[in-house]
């Protein structure tokens, strides 16, 4: 399992980096601001105009189809414009604020808060109290920003007042950040809706702002600090945070960019000598000590039993950035999932048929099978938000004996100890009107979290050579060709496969 441990290890590095690009953007922003003078609105104009662009590139090189897409899906569109608003310019603008009345130590410590704000809004939606851990992580986060605010004099604050304000709105625009994109994030994909509401946002402040009538003066120092916010601590960071979330999974990867806070802290007193006080480092134990009891997973333990079903534990308060809170939902299918299994398996059917697929009298699963498939616990349905199932897939853990045979081709993972490295994944169906919405990227990716779970070093698939639609989707998605097998049935029919693997 040596190329697993090698990509969690990697997740956990980029992660890590992430957050500390992040922590030297809120250092660099308080070096043009200080130093060079340059206001805070000016900086959030230029900021996210360069950097929604640069994201609308990089969404335009990787999937162009996408980007078109989304401007048919006029929903989308006024839910993106939304966020861009209440979301990313406000985030923007406060934090900014907050820096500059105070330092970008201070500034990310308060924003921190907006934990807190998501915390109390999931228990009022689910009408629960906060649970222990989550109350004393209020606990934490309310006497960390009074050591913070106070420096231990509890009669009078030591930052100034707009800055204490100011930090505060930072928090709860964290938390409008966090939740509302949920959906959206989901079903076009992080790019895409990043790039939309920086490009969306920086418009809408630049004609507010108008930054070309503020005097700003250009000289090398402030270009060098500002392109370092856009290209470093904003691109940069954005990109190895979501190779953390690829690697080591959403929940490790936003805990270690809890790390944003401290470098921000530690950059700003090395760098431009801001003073750091018992009382910040205090505040900046107790509000991390505050991150990690409010997003804390409680984790369940995998059955022993090979076959038995995988129970998924509650999804915790917080994952990190909002493209992790699900627009989509997977569950084991249970014994009363069969008749929407098997209709959903027929508008397979039916999709294969104009797709000239000649499937035969005899359709693929058939009833047995996948009734042994749901009992095992390897059949998985998919639902939206409303809890109507729009697809299903299978994934197994045991050898597959087509895939054991000589073929036509090379394996990335092999046997060892006569346990395959490999999970299989089978039946991927998405319902007719559920297509072109992101549900067979929402498949892969949970059939890919299982398989990590499990301890497998790659997921293998096999499809008609004619089914040019999960052709394009397996290779979008880093799988790679390795050869073709051929399936006989009982009576000696032969049907080519193509199969493809990719190393998790």
């Amino acid at each position: 399992m040596a190329v697993r441990g090698n990509h969690v290890m990697r997740g956990i590095v980029c992660a890590l980096l992430g957050g500390v690009l992040w922590g030297f953007s809120g250092t660099c922003a308080q070096l043009l601001m200080t130093t060079y003078e340059v206001p805070a609105l000016w900086i959030t104009c230029i900021r996210m105009l360069i950097a929604g662009g640069l994201f609308l590139l990089a969404t335009a090189v990787k999937d162009w189809g996408r980007l078109v897409a989304v401007f048919r899906d006029w929903r989308s569109l006024i839910s993106i414009a939304a966020f861009a608003l209440f979301g990313v310019l406000l985030t923007q603008v406060s934090y900014l604020l907050v820096i500059g009345y105070t330092d970008a130590g201070t500034g990310t410590m308060l924003e921190q808060i907006g934990l807190v704000f998501i915390m109390l809004y999931v228990c009022l939606r689910t009408r629960r109290l906060p649970r222990l851990r989550e109350a004393a992580g209020l606990v934490l986060a309310l006497i960390g920003m009074v050591a913070i605010s106070t420096q231990g004099n509890i009669g009078s604050l030591a930052i100034p007042a707009e800055g204490l304000a100011w930090g505060l709105v930072a928090a709860l625009a964290l938390a409008f950040y966090t939740l509302m994109p949920a959906h959206v994030l989901k079903k076009w994909g992080s790019l895409v809706v990043t790039g939309l509401a920086m490009t969306f946002g920086g418009v809408a402040a630049t004609l507010f702002v108008r930054p070309w009538t503020i005097p700003v003066h250009v000289e090398a120092g402030m270009v060098a600090a500002m392109a370092a916010i856009i290209v470093v601590g904003t691109l940069g960071a954005y990109m190895l945070y979501l190779q953390g979330i690829a690697d080591a999974g959403p929940v490790k990867a936003s805990l270690l960019c809890c790390v944003e806070p401290v470098s921000a802290m530690v950059i700003s007193a090395v760098w431009l000598g801001t003073p750091v006080t018992v009382f910040d480092i205090i505040g900046c134990a107790l509000i991390l000590g505050m991150v990690f009891l409010v997003t804390q997973r409680e984790e369940d333990a995998l059955p022993s039993s090979e076959s038995a079903h995988e129970k998924e534990s509650e999804p915790p308060v917080f994952l990190g950035p909002a493209a992790v809170l699900g627009y989509y939902s997977s569950r084991v299918a249970g014994r009363e999932d069969y008749p929407t299994a098997m209709r959903l398996l027929d508008e397979g059917h039916d999709a294969f048929k104009k797709l000239g697929i000649a499937e035969g009298r005899k359709k693929y699963p058939s009833p047995r099978r996948l009734m042994h498939s749901i009992k095992n616990g390897t059949t998985h349905i998919i639902e939206d938000r409303n809890g109507v199932p729009i697809g299903m897939y299978a994934v197994s853990f045991s050898p597959d004996a087509q895939y054991e045979k000589p073929f036509a081709g090379t394996w990335l993972t092999s046997k060892e100890f006569g346990e395959a490295e490999y999970a299989v994944l089978h039946w991927v169906n998405v319902a007719a009107d559920a297509r072109r919405s992101g549900v067979g990227r929402f498949i892969l990716d949970d059939a890919e979290r299982l398989a990590r779970k499990r301890g497998r070093a790659s997921l293998r698939a096999d499809i008609y050579p004619e089914n040019e639609p999960m052709r394009a989707l397996l290779e979008k998605y880093g799988y790679s060709e390795r050869g073709s097998i051929v399936v006989r049935d009982y009576f000696g029919r032969e049907k080519r496969r193509i199969a493809f693997e990719k190393l998790l």
